[in-house]
């Protein structure tokens, strides 16, 4: 999967004040099948929310009405998804998930990893690399942190986060690129 366009279309339906979300898709579209940016579009919906996945489903429908949706994988799994984003610390993010709210854990599990990161036919890399993008766009730092840690485990580098972080240069937030990479290099070099 030639990822990189995908995390801009993630990046830009959770930011679109700073990447047009309609130029974002006919760039992805230009590069990656459609079944990819489509998959995309789905996966930001527990980090963009559904009116932006609704709005862009629909432009992508505009521009490709003969599509037919891409099937869903429908052996969900959500804790071993979470699991493996989370590995050890996994324990303490249910916790606080809890702490803020009573529902929020068992919502988080079942929707956005069970029904949402589960059903997908991406690899967990890419998923992770998707959102990523997507809390950069945000300016979600601490989730950010704990989905970079997801995107190491799932079979990112160093050298691949970087690379994602220069392709967003030039409309994401500075401060934030800056501390995103200052997590990455805090993580690498506590292996």
């Amino acid at each position: 999967m030639e990822i990189l366009p995908c995390c801009h279309l993630s990046f830009a339906l959770a930011a679109p004040e700073r990447l047009d979300p309609r130029i974002a898709l006919e760039r992805a579209l230009e590069k990656c099948p459609l079944a990819e940016v489509e998959e995309t579009i789905l996966q930001s919906i527990p980090y963009s929310g559904f009116p932006a996945a609704v709005e862009s489903l629909g432009w992508l429908r505009e521009l490709h009405p003969e599509a037919d949706p891409f099937p869903r994988n429908e052996t969900s799994q959500p804790k071993r998804f979470f699991e493996q984003i989370y590995g050890d610390g996994q324990e303490k993010v249910r916790a606080s998930l809890r702490d803020r709210h009573g529902d929020l854990e068992r919502w988080i599990i079942e929707f956005a990893y069970g029904t949402v990161m589960e059903s997908s036919w991406l690899s967990s890399d890419s998923i992770e690399a998707l959102a990523v993008s997507s809390l950069i766009g945000q300016a979600r730092l601490q989730p950010l942190h704990s989905h970079l840690r997801g995107a190491l485990r799932t079979g990112h580098s160093r050298k691949s986060l970087t690379l994602l972080f220069e392709s967003l240069h030039k409309v994401a937030d500075p401060q934030v690129l800056r501390a995103a990479g200052k997590m990455l290099e805090r993580e690498c070099s506590s292996d």
